[in-house]
């Protein structure tokens, strides 16, 4: 059996004490932090302008364009399916959760729906008759119990039911109200292992405990930038004979006090200065080069912390020759549209399922499947839109040449694409090269004109007059 040995796997040296015992770095170790309370997170994000859009910025973002369903079953009317969906204002009460998820590090949606049993029970889809509201309740409201200790569940270290605390005012009833995991969906701020879920009472952390050093750092570093520009200028009084009257009686040191409070004052007040032959006064300045640099520091901190763009989180316009910003809308539009996937469609696709439980249940036609769209969150200029229309349709027209799509399935992308609108129809195929090839010929055939670009020439002289020129 050998004997284990130590082998060090940094860079150290013995002369300087690189990595060694009086290395003061060695010493440096990360310490956990608690977590902020639901009070502190209500006020950074009610009184906090940068917190409060970590917050909501990629919410609103990915919740403003909507969304709207399709499915191959011609039976269905998906149109009035999202209708419901208007009713219920679900894509706000979806947002909300998502929201507050963010800034407490969770929130449940509650379905309320009518079938037949109680909340505390499981949800039965096939009793289910419809879907009355949504409801919105924090995590610091809501205690998670019961978690599922099968493994190989569905539910594994997830809670079973969810205790709601009472909202009842005066001597009603304050008890918590259990609801059953089957009629909420979860919404989680920040995911962590189950484990530390289960150790911090059934939640993750808010969204921003994870910047809330850089956040922290950034307003001291502000505080004392302010404290700064409140001392920039300090005004000089050379007064002949301070030192002996300050080291003089107390009488004497009382006048000087008094001398210097006048001078103060009569600059404040009357911006008049009035000095003795002897006395100078001098105004000295302080410097504050750097300062700018060294904010712009814990500014980038912040934003690295983030997974916003420095343009998204702050509203300012990079610098730099053409730099418009509009690459990193882009990044960050694309990033947005990911959390769209991942975040929004699961939760709709809960949604729908008991929706559309309700109304087979009701006897009303329902899609075995369907497919989540969002609209683009990015609206592309003029230009690029009919450079994307000419090559998508070139692309197209070489699929329908090929008999690979048809034209009532090239329509149907177009749509989907956002490129026209139902009641248009795609270019006939093979139409549009020869159109460019018409529109060179004609541009080819055409004579230039001679006189083009020059001045016409003058009217000739005549010597008939009016009357003349009139028979």
């Amino acid at each position: 059996m050998t004997t284990p040995t130590y082998k060090a796997d940094s860079y150290a040296n013995a002369i300087t004490g690189l990595a060694g015992a009086k290395d003061k770095s060695s010493y440096g170790f990360f310490q956990e932090r608690e977590s902020l309370d639901a009070e502190t997170l209500s006020g950074l994000y009610e009184q906090d302008a940068i917190a409060a859009r970590v917050v909501d910025r990629v919410v609103d973002d990915a919740t403003r364009e909507g969304f709207f369903l399709t499915g191959e079953d011609e039976a269905v009317d998906f149109a009035s399916v999202q209708s419901e969906l208007e009713d219920l204002d679900a894509l706000n009460a979806v947002a909300d959760a998502w929201r507050w998820s963010r800034l407490y590090g969770g929130a449940l949606l509650i379905m309320v729906v009518n079938d037949g049993g109680s909340m505390e029970t499981k949800l039965n889809l096939n009793k289910a008759n419809r879907l009355s509201s949504l409801q919105v309740i924090e995590s610091q409201f809501v205690t998670p119990a019961g978690f599922n200790p099968g493994l190989g569940a569905r539910a594994f270290r997830r809670p079973e039911w969810y205790e709601i605390a009472g909202f009842s005012v005066g001597a009603q009833d304050k008890k918590p109200k259990r609801v059953h995991r089957s009629r909420v969906i979860r919404f989680d701020g920040v995911r962590v292992a189950p484990n530390r879920m289960i150790e911090k009472n059934g939640w993750g952390p808010s969204v921003l405990d994870r910047i809330y050093t850089q956040l922290d750092q950034l307003g001291q570093v502000m505080g004392y930038c302010r404290s700064v520009m409140h001392d920039i200028s300090i005004q000089v009084y050379k007064l002949n004979g301070l030192r002996e009257q300050l080291c003089g009686s107390d009488q004497a040191q009382s006048e000087i006090r008094a001398v210097m409070e006048t001078l103060r004052m009569s600059v404040d007040n009357l911006h008049v200065l009035a000095l003795d032959t002897e006395d100078e006064f001098v105004e000295v300045n302080r410097s504050v080069s750097g300062l700018k640099e060294l904010v712009d520091k814990f500014v980038d901190a912040l934003v690295r912390a983030t997974p916003y763009t420095r343009g998204v989180l702050l509203g300012e316009s990079p610098g730099g020759l053409n730099a418009n910003g509009e690459s990193e809308t882009r990044t960050y539009l694309d990033w947005a549209a990911s959390q769209q996937k991942l975040q929004l469609t699961p939760v709709l696709n809960e949604l729908l399922t008991v929706l559309f439980a309700v109304r087979k249940n009701r006897g009303e036609p329902v899609p075995d499947e369907w497919t989540i769209n969002f609209h683009p969150l990015y609206m592309p200029t003029a230009q690029e839109s009919a450079d994307t229309y000419l090559k998508r349709a070139q692309a197209n027209q070489i699929l329908a040449l090929n008999d690979v799509i048809s034209p009532d399935e090239w329509r149907e992308g177009l749509i989907s694409e956002g490129l026209i609108t139902p009641g248009e129809s795609p270019p006939d195929v093979g139409t549009l090269e020869e159109e460019e090839e018409e529109e060179e010929e004609t541009m080819e055939e055409t004579p230039p004109n001679p006189t083009e670009g020059e001045d016409p020439p003058p009217p000739e002289d005549t010597d008939e007059d009016e009357d003349g020129a009139a028979e």
